[in-house]
């Protein structure tokens, strides 16, 4: 090989060969304790890097909110885009902690979209449209090939929610790797 076909493969074959890695994207669902309720996720992610990846995800919520002797039923939907960076990981990426955050937007519904409880009892809250922020800690546990397990909690911040800011979620699940 001549030093003109050698200058080639060093500057453009090994570049495209760099650039040309893959990672795997993912995805996921849980479920677990989400607030004073229980609630539920489904997540896809986009790794980046060996340490980095971007997330979309869509989580469910059913609760109840205690409002002196009455309980006021609600649930949320929302969707969320968060940016992980693994802090730690070990035995060759078979355990990893990740940790992200980002924004989210979604809509709660109060008591069934119904205004009055009882008779006696009107809800001050009312559905509408929440939005706010969220930080996750998200622990994968490598079980095979494709799946693994993960634990995961996040700390939800709703801006404008009527039945309190900060609520979190802790859930349990599975996580299937595409083109692994």
């Amino acid at each position: 090989m001549n030093t003109k076909n050698s200058l080639f493969v060093i500057l453009f074959c090994i570049p495209v060969f760099l650039l040309g890695q893959s990672y795997t994207n993912t995805f996921s669902v849980s479920g677990g304790i989400f607030g004073d309720g229980y609630g539920g996720e489904l997540t896809f992610n986009t790794n980046l890097s060996e340490t980095t990846f971007t997330q979309l995800a869509l989580d469910v919520s059913i609760a109840n909110y205690k409002s002196g002797i009455s309980s006021i039923p609600y649930s949320s939907i929302t969707a969320s885009y968060s940016y992980f960076i693994t802090l730690y990981s070990r035995n060759r990426r078979m355990q990893a902690l990740s940790l992200g955050g980002g924004a989210l937007a979604g809509y709660e519904m109060v008591n069934n979209g119904e205004m009055d409880i009882s008779n006696i009892v009107s809800v001050n809250g009312e559905s509408k449209f929440i939005y706010g922020a969220v930080l996750t800690g998200d622990l994968d546990i490598i079980v095979s090939e494709h799946i693994s397990l993960i634990i995961r909690t996040s700390e939800f911040y709703h801006a404008n929610s009527d039945f309190g800011s900060f609520t979190n979620y802790t859930g349990l699940g599975l996580r299937y790797y595409f083109n692994k």
